[in-house]
């Protein structure tokens, strides 16, 4: 019997450890080592997330073959390929929104409206136009943005029937704006 009462003692000893040890397990000291181990992973997915909310974009732009194309690398080539051609023509549309503010020039709402109507009649239903503008990359706001310009330069040069005596009216004007105009470029760092 003395052997029967001293194995549960030993069990009872042994359960205590285990609960000790299971205690200690979860101690803050062990935090801390689990802590120090996810704290770098932990911080670049916060990181990459908010970078993926404040941008709504991916870094990522395509994976070939496992591996990842960067929207940098992508953004860099962009820019090398058409950047200065979009620096060029924001550049223009800057010198003609501020050439139509100084001359005063305003072209109505009516006149743009009639200018979209009678491409939606040239087109066809409303769905065609919608999808005219969306092959064309633009949306009605931004095409509405581009008829208010075109209308507003051409009220600035003389009034002619022969639309190409306006077209180079408009391209001479917009080409003594840009000569006259003061621009600072920043200069192209990625080549």
């Amino acid at each position: 019997m003395a052997t029967k009462t001293r194995k549960p003692k030993a069990k009872v000893a042994l359960t205590k450890e285990v609960e000790l040890k299971s205690v200690a397990a979860a101690s803050p000291a062990n935090w801390e080592t689990v802590w120090d181990k996810l704290r770098i992973p932990a911080i670049l997915v916060l990181l990459l997330l908010l970078f993926w909310y404040a941008t709504n974009s991916w870094p990522v732009v395509a994976l070939v073959n496992y591996r990842p194309i960067w929207r940098w690398q992508y953004e860099q080539a962009m820019t090398g390929q058409v950047g200065k051609q979009v620096i060029e023509n924001l550049i223009v549309e800057q010198l003609i929104r501020d050439e139509l503010a100084n001359k005063k020039v305003v072209v109505s709402t009516g006149d743009v409206d009639g200018q979209i109507n009678k491409i939606k009649t040239e087109v066809g239903s409303d769905e065609s136009f919608q999808q005219a503008l969306a092959f064309q990359g633009m949306t009605e706001a931004s095409l509405r943005e581009q008829i208010t310009m075109q209308m507003g330069l051409e009220k600035l040069v003389e009034p002619s029937t022969d639309s190409a005596k306006i077209s180079e009216d408009i391209y001479t004007l917009v080409q003594k704006l840009r000569s006259q105009a003061r621009v600072w470029e920043v200069p192209d760092t990625t080549k």
